[in-house]
């Protein structure tokens, strides 16, 4: 491999600066592109652009300038890849014009579009991998109430389609609440969903297709949720699951199949699910690695390299690893930092109180606290968190089994967002 050889990251978030330094140590060069100048990634990066990531034809355009710089620094751009962020269409746009790997265009738009999965998922054959749904693109909810109690039923879920992270979104629990619901939506996208509110537990998985179509990494972890106030919030997760084998081998088939319907092939492929007493559902998916810190941090600390093997595949590379339902190395807990209170962040905890704190509660960094991670700034105003983009920061934490794993992380977690000072 040169060492001119370059990738472009579309996405230069929290979520991407992983990423970042897992290409640097694959000896590629770094080019990143976000709309916000102090991405964190940018810090990391051979070059960047200030580019909105959903700005295809900006994209297009980048490629064939990169493209270009060949003959004259012989910097060759050889990938184009994202990771934790929604921006599959960007990202295949991109790959298409550089005449890269990636998947079609057409794919990953509908990947992107939750209306058009449902269909697409329904359409060939696959409801039962699905909650019953209904689409919406009007307000008025004159008729709906009893609509929804017909196919859905009560509760429900009210999500609006050009989201993630799970903004506007509501549990609906009774009819009259169902308006509310779908206004919320409306501050986030002209169009919603209303799904059945599936019971059961709820898991993160994730594929890569290798070059052949079959899985070359598939990973499951357990997510918690709380559910208070009609919201979904996710507290955190933990990695690898504790699903029994033979229910992971079912999830397998299920993303299979429905990768198969979407056109995904080549890539990752990554899915929200919720196991209830009929098997798998589907809640969502999209043509992209995970953003919670799954791919990012958990795996790692297990000693799995899901990003590594994403980098190596779009890049032209060989895989350095098996990888597909690979050994770990005990169990990753990924805890959300969540300060439930208002107002103005005058002082986080610097890393040497942070440390300090540790030490006294025995939570030494290495075995137990591996990082910590914040989202927020000081000066910055927050409020009690309504949806998973607002979460103040994570705590990951690696330990020889899952209950361990879960506390370490839970505990550092809460302490700190008390720890943080708001007038």
């Amino acid at each position: 491999m040169s060492k001119a050889d370059a990738v472009l990251i579309v996405g230069g978030g929290l979520l991407q600066a992983p990423l970042v330094l897992e290409a640097q140590r694959l000896g590629l060069l770094p080019i990143v592109t976000d709309r916000n100048p102090q991405a964190p990634a940018f810090a990391h990066a051979y070059e960047h652009y200030m580019i909105d990531t959903y700005d295809i034809a900006k994209h297009v355009a980048l490629v064939k300038e990169l493209r270009s710089w060949e003959p004259t620094t012989g910097v060759h751009l050889c990938g184009v890849v994202c990771c934790g962020n929604d921006v599959a269409p960007t990202v295949a746009a991109a790959a298409h014009e550089a005449g890269l790997p990636g998947i079609p265009p057409e794919v990953a738009r509908l990947t992107h579009d939750k209306a058009a999965v449902r269909f697409a998922l329904t359409g060939a054959g696959l409801a039962h991998y699905q909650p019953r749904w209904l689409w919406r693109q009007e307000t008025c909810t004159q008729g709906l109430e009893a609509e929804v109690a017909e196919t859905c039923g009560y509760p429900c879920v009210v999500k609006p389609l050009e989201q993630r992270a799970s903004r506007g979104v509501s549990i609906v629990y009774e009819r009259q609440a169902l308006a509310p619901a779908v206004q919320k939506a409306f501050e986030y996208g002209p169009s919603y969903l209303v799904e059945q509110c599936l019971v059961g537990t709820e898991h993160s998985a994730e594929m890569i297709f290798g070059l052949d179509g079959a899985p070359a990494w598939f990973n499951v972890v357990d997510r918690f949720f709380c559910y208070e106030d009609s919201l979904a919030l996710e507290t955190g997760h933990v990695n690898p699951s504790q699903l029994a084998p033979r229910i992971q081998d079912d999830i397998v088939v299920m993303l299979g199949e429905a990768a198969q319907a979407l056109g995904v092939t080549w890539g990752p492929f990554k899915a929200d699910i919720m196991i209830t007493d009929d098997g798998p559902k589907i809640l969502e998916v999209t043509a992209r690695l995970s953003g919670g810190w799954d791919c990012q941090g958990t795996s790692p600390l297990t000693g799995r390299h899901p990003m590594r093997a994403l980098l190596q595949l779009a890049c032209g590379l060989s895989i350095d690893a098996p990888l597909t339902w690979a050994p770990t190395q005990g169990y990753g807990a990924c805890a959300a930092i969540l300060t439930q209170r208002s107002g103005r962040v005058v002082r986080l905890p610097n890393r040497y109180d942070t440390m300090l704190w540790l030490e006294n509660e025995r939570m030494h960094p290495g075995p137990h606290i591996a990082d910590i991670i914040w989202a927020i700034m000081e000066g910055e105003n927050i409020h009690p968190a309504i949806h998973n983009g607002e979460r103040a920061g994570y705590v990951l934490a690696h330990a020889p089994t899952f209950d361990e794993a879960w506390q370490r992380a839970k505990t550092a977690a809460d302490a700190l967002a008390e720890s943080v000072e708001i007038l």
